[in-house]
C-alpha cells in the first residue's frame, strides 16, 4: 500500500500517489486543451493542465476523508495510497462495528458530491441558468455574452463538476470494491450481525454489475469505440470483487476449521522403555532420507513426551544400549501444543511466530490425537474450498515447511487475530 510517492500528512496519516498520475494528468491535459484551443490558443494546454490537476484533488481529497472520518471513528489508519481507479485506506485494524463501516465509506462521495454542487455553482455564477441548458452548443456562444476568460473558468467548473457527480454516482454502486459496496456491507452487517455475510452479498454484487457493465459496453461498442472503457470498468469490477470474495471465503475457512477437522496421525508411538539402540536401528536407520518423522514416547497406555531424535547424537554411541528413550523425551508441558478446537488461523499464527515445523494436537485427557503442519492445513482449506491442490504439491509444502505466499494465508490469520 505504500509502494508510491509520498506527498504529504494529514492529521498523522501519510499520503502516497501513484507515480502513473504523472503520466494520467499529462494525457488529460493534452486531451482537455483541445477544449480550449479557440478560446486562448496560446495556453490551452496551460488551461487543460488545470482541470487535469483539479480533477486529481477532487479525488485524493475524497480518498482523504476516508482517512479523516476513520480517525473520528476511532480506526487507526496507517496510510492512504491515491490510484487512478480510486485508492484505498489501509486501516489497522479493520473497522469493527457497521457503523464505522458506513461512515467510513460515505466520507468520500459526500466529498466528490460537494465538489460537483460546487463546480456547478461556480459555473452558473459565472455564466448564469446558460450552464444547464441542454443544447450543446450554448456554450460556443457564451464568449459574446461573457467574455473569453469567464468562459474558461466556466468550461473547467463545469469539467470538475461533472468528473465528480460521475465519480459520486459510481462510486454508490452497491458493489465491491466501490464505496456503495461497503454501504451495502455495513447495511447487511447490521441486519444480520455476521460481518462475513455483508462482504459476501458486497462482492456477489461486484460481480453481478461486473458483468452487466461489460455487456452494456460491449453494446456501446458496436457503435462508439468509448464502450471500450465500459468493457475495461466492469473487467476490473468483476475482478475485484471476485478477489473480496476469495479473501472473504478464506477467512470464513480459517474462523470455521478447527485443529481436529486438520490434524493427521502422520507421527509414530515408539514404548519409552525402548534402548537407543533398539530404536535407532528399528526406526532411525528405517527412515527416508528427506523424511522428518514426529516420535512420541508412550508408556502404560500413557502418552509421555515428545522424542527428540536428533539429541541422540549428544549422546555417546557406545551408551546406546544402557539407556532409554526416557533420556530424549521432552515433556508436552515444554512443547506447544493445542487442543480439538483450536482455530486454524491461530495455529497459523502460533506456528509463524514460534517458527514450528508442526504443533501437536491433544485430546481431553491429554494423549496426542494429531499433528497439525503447514500441508494439514493446506490440505484442509483445500477441501473446504474446492481449490484442487495437487497432492504432490501438498507434499513439498511438509517438506519445506512453508505457507506459498501467493496464499496470504498468514497475513489474514494475524488480521483475524
Amino acid at each position: 500500500m505504500r509502494g508510491g510517492i509520498r506527498i504529504g500528512s494529514i492529521l498523522g496519516i501519510p499520503i502516497y500517489t501513484d507515480a502513473s498520475w504523472f503520466l494520467i494528468i499529462g494525457f488529460l491535459a493534452v486531451w482537455l486543451s483541445a477544449a480550449y484551443t479557440k478560446l486562448s490558443p496560446s495556453f490551452a494546454l496551460g488551461y487543460g493542465a488545470i482541470t487535469a490537476v483539479l480533477f486529481f484533488l477532487s479525488i485524493a481529497a475524497s480518498k482523504i476523508a476516508h482517512g479523516v472520518m476513520s480517525q473520528v471513528r476511532g480506526v487507526k489508519t496507517t496510510a492512504i495510497n491515491i490510484k487512478f481507479m480510486g485508492g484505498a485506506t489501509t486501516f489497522e485494524p479493520e473497522p469493527q462495528d457497521p457503523l464505522s463501516v458506513f461512515f467510513i465509506a460515505i466520507a468520500a462521495p459526500l466529498v466528490s458530491l460537494f465538489f460537483g454542487v460546487v463546480g456547478f455553482t461556480i459555473a452558473w455564477l459565472l455564466a448564469g441558468d446558460a450552464v444547464f441548458s441542454t443544447d450543446p452548443k450554448i456554450i460556443e456562444t457564451l464568449p459574446e455574452s461573457i467574455g473569453n476568460s469567464r468562459t474558461i473558468w466556466t468550461i473547467i467548473s463545469l469539467n470538475i463538476a461533472r468528473i465528480n457527480i460521475i465519480f459520486t454516482v459510481f462510486s454508490l454502486i452497491p458493489a465491491l470494491p466501490f464505496e456503495g459496496g461497503y454501504i451495502l456491507k455495513a447495511a447487511i452487517w447490521k441486519v444480520t450481525g455476521d460481518r462475513y455475510a455483508g462482504i459476501r452479498w458486497a462482492s456477489r454484487s461486484g460481480q453481478v454489475f461486473g458483468v452487466l457493465i461489460m455487456l452494456w459496453g460491449g453494446l456501446v461498442l458496436l457503435s462508439n469505440f468509448s464502450g471500450i472503457f465500459l468493457l475495461f470498468l466492469g473487467w476490473f469490477l468483476f475482478g475485484s470483487a471476485g478477489g473480496y470474495l476469495y479473501l472473504n471465503n478464506l477467512r470464513q475457512a480459517l474462523i470455521d476449521t478447527d485443529a481436529e477437522m486438520t490434524m493427521t496421525r502422520d507421527f509414530r508411538l515408539v514404548d519409552t522403555d525402548l534402548s537407543l539402540r533398539d530404536f535407532a536401528d528399528k526406526f532411525l536407520l528405517m527412515e527416508e532420507k528427506d523424511a522428518n518423522p514426529i516420535y512420541i514416547a508412550s508408556s502404560n497406555g500413557r502418552d509421555r513426551g515428545l522424542i527428540s531424535a536428533n539429541s541422540i547424537r549428544n549422546i555417546d554411541s557406545e551408551m546406546w544400549q544402557s539407556k532409554t528413550l526416557q533420556s530424549l523425551i521432552k515433556p508436552f508441558e515444554e512443547v506447544d501444543t493445542v487442543d480439538f478446537k483450536t482455530k486454524i488461523y491461530e495455529i497459523i499464527n502460533l506456528m509463524e511466530q514460534k517458527q514450528l515445523r508442526y504443533v501437536i494436537v491433544r485430546s481431553p485427557v491429554g494423549s496426542v490425537a494429531g499433528i497439525v503442519d503447514r500441508g494439514d492445513i493446506m490440505r484442509a482449506l483445500d477441501a473446504k474450498l474446492l481449490w484442487r491442490i495437487p497432492s504432490e504439491y501438498i507434499k513439498q509444502i511438509k517438506i519445506d515447511g512453508k505457507f506459498p505466499a501467493n496464499f496470504r494465508l498468514v497475513e489474514i490469520s494475524e488480521q483475524i487475530l
